[in-house]
């Protein structure tokens, strides 16, 4: 019988133990969604630190190279990593959370440009430039020889060569762009066509390696839900926006 109450209580403090774990998820450099640099690791580190701890959860966050840190996370060294669009590839490897929120790519030009884009159809005949082995939506055309994207390593030079006026438009994402633009000093000479493209949802991704994935995932999902509908992924969004996550000498993250 003492040997039954001792075991017991001996997974018990081990139930309790594994519990009390941090969940440890790769970042990555994304600003203005995911930085070291950011107040709080930028908005949407935020956001998932919060809806994680709201199911009881402390988060640990390693910033690395996003192929580390989707190789780490893949073998189970990380619980998870934040953010990630969906594919196979990623689906054979990882769970996903709901969508946490859905980007768009915009067609950065120069102010004193005009383009009549409705549809992605429209850049024909255009030059476009945009990210290495990024995906705009543009395949098929592509394919079809109708719309060809010059490729680049980094976003800033892009948009230094849309400023040269080498370039008609810059594909970036809309919150991403535009902070590259602010951050470049090309606010007042670059700016984001109404029409976007490629929309797509991104999600908190879980090693199917993890051993408490379906756990951590469900927690996650219940309580996002819920700090969604009580408005807080917008309005720190918005915060964002507004250049309160932006890291000042004297601040502490």
């Amino acid at each position: 019988m003492t040997w039954l109450v001792n075991t017991t209580l001996f997974l018990l403090l081990l139930s309790m133990a594994t519990q009390a774990e941090p969940v440890r998820l790769a970042n990555g450099e994304w600003p203005p969604y995911l930085s070291e640099h950011l107040k709080k690791g930028g908005f949407i580190t935020h956001f998932t630190d919060e809806a994680f701890s709201a199911s009881g959860y402390e988060v640990q966050f390693d910033y690395l190279p996003w192929k580390r840190g989707y190789e780490e996370a893949k073998i189970g060294y990380f619980d998870g990593s934040i953010i990630w669009s969906k594919n196979e590839e990623r689906a054979e490897y990882f769970l996903f959370s709901d969508p946490i929120f859905e980007l768009s790519t915009s067609l950065f030009q120069q102010v004193d440009k005009h383009y009549n884009i409705n549809s992605i159809e429209d850049l024909a005949g255009l030059q476009l430039g945009g990210m290495l082995s990024y995906i705009y939506g543009t395949e098929e055309l592509k394919k079809a020889g109708i719309v060809e994207i010059q490729r680049n390593t980094i976003p800033e030079a892009n948009f230094k060569i849309l400023q040269l006026g080498r370039l008609d438009l810059v594909l970036e994402n809309t919150d991403g762009g535009g902070e590259i633009v602010r951050q470049m000093g090309l606010a007042e000479q670059i700016k984001a066509h109404p029409t976007t493209i490629n929309h797509r949802d991104y999600y908190l991704i879980i090693s199917k390696n993890s051993p408490r994935a379906k756990e951590l995932l469900e927690a996650f999902n219940r309580c996002m839900a819920e700090l969604k509908a009580q408005g807080k992924l917008q309005a720190y969004r918005d915060a964002s926006a507004r250049g309160e996550y932006k890291l000042l000498k004297h601040d502490e993250q």
